[in-house]
């Protein structure tokens, strides 16, 4: 890892830019396979956001495309409901919208998601020491 991350903000940038990175990587790029890779299937808020737009996405750098399948590798250490919010949250979606498509109360997807962060940070720490 290139950059260090230090505090649960940091990585979850990190995610954050793996989401739009993935959002315009070409479809025909091979990245291989991988079984934790999230599912790209548009949630009702992207596609209320995304209607009627028609933007041609700028190539994407070697670096960034990197650092997103780094950000990939990462959720193999999380179990299938803490990927989903990571990447739920990576999206943009408000806390609010989180608990409702997750059909839980409004506190629970950010405290669920810190704890996962947490758990990302402590085996980054673990893996960068060795």
């Amino acid at each position: 890892m290139k950059n260090k991350i230090h505090t649960v903000e940091q990585l979850g940038k990190r995610y954050r830019e793996a989401w739009i990175i993935s959002r315009r990587v070409p479809s025909g790029l091979q990245l291989g396979y991988s079984a934790y890779w999230p599912e790209f299937n548009p949630n009702r808020w992207e596609v209320y956001h995304a209607e009627g737009i028609k933007a041609k996405p700028t190539p994407v750098s070697a670096d960034a495309v990197d650092r997103m399948v780094e950000c990939m590798r990462w959720l193999r250490w999380l179990n299938e409901d803490e990927r989903e919010l990571v990447w739920l949250r990576a999206s943009g979606l408000p806390w609010r919208v989180i608990a409702e498509e997750l059909k839980v109360n409004r506190k629970t997807p950010m405290t669920r998601w810190n704890k996962a962060m947490n758990r990302l940070k402590i085996h980054l720490l673990q893996n960068n020491s060795g």
